[in-house]
């Protein structure tokens, strides 16, 4: 592998680490600008190097460790190694939100729906290059177990949907008709307010359950 670490030492080479990190922001900037000669802004700079760090999987990572990672052979090759992993991590999220999909009971609630078509565009929304750190959705709905907020780019849309699949299928266990007359009950309103369903719809359990068995136990999916 080109970009493979450097095998000279135990400990990594601090100098070489921090020339091969310019190096390699010399060559994002220079494809940022499409091969122009116009700078990036300080803050177009700080932007590119977050997503650097990221795709490199150095975000939180100790100065040792950083410098640890950079200390390769071919810095640009390690960072195209980590744009296809994203890649393919992107493409393994689409799959889950499929499954997501596919799961959710049809209960309207405008933040999940909006949430969930957000989702499905990641792919294109996802700038692996420029952008790899920033979370590629527009996520409004609520989770019942919220992930770590400090999660970035496909990190926290992975967190996401994981859960997510989670308390759809915890809903998918009722009769989704039940589900509806329990939330119409305990908030009128659910399908415009930013709540999260599974927490309006635990406290009745007991009831939709009772109420899935004379239904058959079979649960309603679009």
């Amino acid at each position: 592998m080109t970009g493979s670490i450097s095998t000279h030492g135990s400990a990594p080479d601090v100098g070489r680490a921090s020339e091969n990190f310019a190096q390699l922001m010399s060559y994002v900037a220079g494809l940022y600008c499409a091969g122009g000669s116009s700078s990036v802004s300080a803050y177009e700079a700080h932007e590119l190097a977050m997503s650097a760090a990221f795709v490199l999987g150095i975000e939180d990572a100790t100065p040792e460790e950083a410098a640890l990672a950079l200390d390769v052979d071919d810095p640009i090759a390690l960072w195209h190694e980590g744009v296809h992993t994203l890649q393919r991590r992107t493409d393994a999220a689409l799959a889950l939100w499929r499954s997501v999909v596919a799961t959710m009971p049809p209960i309207r609630n405008v933040a999940l729906r909006d949430t969930l078509a957000s989702l499905g565009q990641m792919k294109e929304r996802y700038d692996v290059r420029f952008a790899a750190h920033e979370v590629p959705c527009d996520i409004d709905y609520q989770l019942s177990n919220p992930v770590d907020s400090d999660l970035m780019g496909i990190n926290y849309v992975e967190a996401y949907l994981v859960q997510l699949l989670v308390e759809a299928r915890w809903i998918a266990r009722f009769d989704v008709e039940s589900c509806i007359a329990v939330l119409e009950r305990v908030c009128p309103d659910y399908r415009g307010l930013h709540v999260n369903l599974c927490d309006l719809l635990l406290p009745h359990e007991r009831e939709l359950l009772a109420s899935s068995i004379r239904n058959g136990g079979q649960s309603q999916k679009s």
